[in-house]
């Protein structure tokens, strides 16, 4: 999607000219990288990754879950920040799991497939992370905030030029509702923007599992977008900030999807 992609790829101009100027891209993402893995946050578990880097070929190793995953192949594009992993998890059915997703300032983010099913993941790479962040300064942040601002706009309208009566509209009934679908991204933002103030904020399903009215929920979202840009203007905690927009773009996909079958016209495409 545009609005993601053009974001990263500035930001990762701004903060990846040490990778792109390595002889060995792929090597530049070697390392212990710590973080989180699930459907949806409220079921992810930790992970460490231990990604190895040998003639050019990805290996390594992932481990927390109750089965550990081994890495079978990968990319990275320096250019771009996209990195992807293979990964058969040591299972007794071999499950195949697949890693897309796009690296910033040392940290991870992106979706992963598996079993006919989707997730995400968000993993922190030690220690050179920090060094990468002092790199990107202002440049870095001011995209970030920029990207943001654009999303969030997007999602908004969104919501707003959604009628009230089709807030109960639900494509097939295994997915979320349009009004259960915005409020989940009201829930995301509280906890990925309260996350990188330093609040040690939980997951919780609280406007997701509320009334999902528009007057509601619309309320609800101005307010946690109100909230998120504060911290995006500060520019404190990077990591969970690419972690929000990852997050939110994700479901402004299935945002577009809604208005698409309801004949409507998503705001970035207008």
């Amino acid at each position: 999607m545009k609005y993601i992609l053009t974001v990263l790829t500035v930001v990762v101009a701004a903060a990846g000219a040490p990778i792109a100027q390595s002889p060995d891209t792929a090597g530049a993402v070697a390392g212990i990288w710590k973080g989180r893995i699930g459907r949806t946050p409220a079921e992810a578990q930790s992970i460490t990754v231990e990604l190895k880097v040998a003639g050019g070929t990805m290996s390594g190793l992932i481990t927390g879950p109750s089965s550990p995953g081994e890495i079978r192949n990968g990319t990275f594009d320096a250019a771009t920040g996209s990195l992807k992993l293979d990964v058969v998890v040591k299972d007794s059915n071999g499950t195949k799991v697949s890693f897309d997703g796009v690296v910033f300032q040392g940290v991870a983010t992106g979706r992963i497939a598996f079993d006919g099913q989707t997730g995400f993941f968000s993993m922190t790479r030690d220690a050179p992370g920090e060094a990468m962040v002092s790199q990107a300064g202002g440049e870095a942040a001011s995209a970030l905030k920029t990207g943001y601002a654009e999303l969030a706009g997007w999602i908004v309208k969104s919501a707003d030029l959604v009628p009230a009566d089709k807030y109960t509209y639900q494509p097939v009934k295994t997915v979320r509702t349009f009004g259960q679908l915005v409020a989940h991204i009201v829930d995301g933002q509280a906890y990925y923007c309260g996350r990188a103030t330093g609040k040690p904020v939980e997951w919780s399903d609280a406007a997701a599992n509320g009334p999902t009215d528009k007057a509601t929920v619309v309320a609800k979202l101005k307010a946690s977008m109100a909230a998120c840009s504060s911290v995006y203007a500060s520019g404190s905690g990077v990591p969970m900030l690419i972690a929000n927009i990852s997050h939110s773009s994700l479901h402004y996909g299935n945002i577009v999807s809604y208005m698409r079958m309801l004949g409507l016209t998503p705001p970035s495409s207008s």
